[in-house]
């Protein structure tokens, strides 16, 4: 599995997993600003971007390969997942709690999707795998410019077409793992305020799951939001990574789903 690796080797570590139909270059602008003092470890997932050779074996299997390689490479890391990378975040703390120093993930699906919702992403892995679809689905991504358009179509070419169709289907039967109340580790679960509606149901169902897990809306932002408002988003990283604690521009949800203070 393709990983790479920035920072110094004694700092603490952080590792970032990817959305679908991405790959760990969307997490550029978090490893510059984080890297000069955090190990920063970024794996492309299996069956994605210059890991697409790799088979994809579903959330658990990918757990077990981030396992594999932070097994040789560090004692214990913070893990930051968005979306895809979320779930596999959770997999991995649920098997792996050992490897993990504290968990964040961000616009992760809870329950089964809507059927108009399964429509679209079956469509959307259709079209994903060519040049001119992947285009279209950038587009309507939001992606934040034409860099990141041409690593998006990029990826799009090099990734195995099973591997995104197994994703969506997973996704859209049972996103979460099992046995979350047995996560030991700090977990924060945040949401972007114009995310999906699973994306929400999921941050109080997690904070009511994960034993202390804490749960966060972010306001003005969507799913894809380490690239709409990268500076929060590192600022939280950092502040989750190095404290244990909520950035002050996040609002508060509770089990129950309601705005804390």
């Amino acid at each position: 599995m393709h990983v790479e690796e920035r920072g110094p080797e004694d700092a603490p570590a952080i590792v970032f997993l990817h959305g679908s139909m991405v790959a760990g270059w969307m997490w550029a602008e978090q490893v510059r600003a984080l890297s000069n003092d955090h190990r920063t470890i970024v794996p492309d997932l299996p069956g994605m971007g210059a890991s697409a050779s790799v088979a994809w074996t579903g959330f658990a299997g990918a757990a077990e390969a981030i396992a594999a390689e932070l097994a040789n490479r560090v004692s214990g890391a913070h893990i930051v997942g968005l979306s895809l990378g979320g779930i596999v975040a959770l997999n991995l703390a649920v098997a792996h709690p050992d490897l993990c120093r504290s968990v964040l993930v961000s616009g992760v699906p809870a329950g089964t999707l809507s059927l108009p919702l399964r429509l679209v992403n079956r469509a959307v892995a259709r079209l994903y795998p060519t040049a001119i679809g992947a285009r279209m689905i950038g587009r309507a991504f939001g992606m934040p410019d034409q860099e990141s358009m041409e690593a998006f179509v990029r990826t799009a070419i090099a990734t195995n077409p099973s591997a995104i169709r197994a994703i969506v289907s997973e996704v859209s039967a049972r996103p979460l793992p099992d046995k979350l109340d047995t996560i030991p580790v700090p977990t924060l679960a945040v949401v972007g305020a114009k995310d999906t509606s699973p994306a929400q149901r999921a941050v109080p169902l997690l904070v009511s799951t994960i034993p202390g897990a804490r749960g966060a809306q972010v306001p003005g932002v969507g799913h894809q939001w380490n690239a709409e408002a990268p500076e929060l988003f590192n600022d939280m990283v950092r502040v989750w990574v190095d404290e244990q604690t909520l950035h002050p521009g996040l609002t508060p949800v509770t089990a129950n789903g309601g705005m804390g203070d």
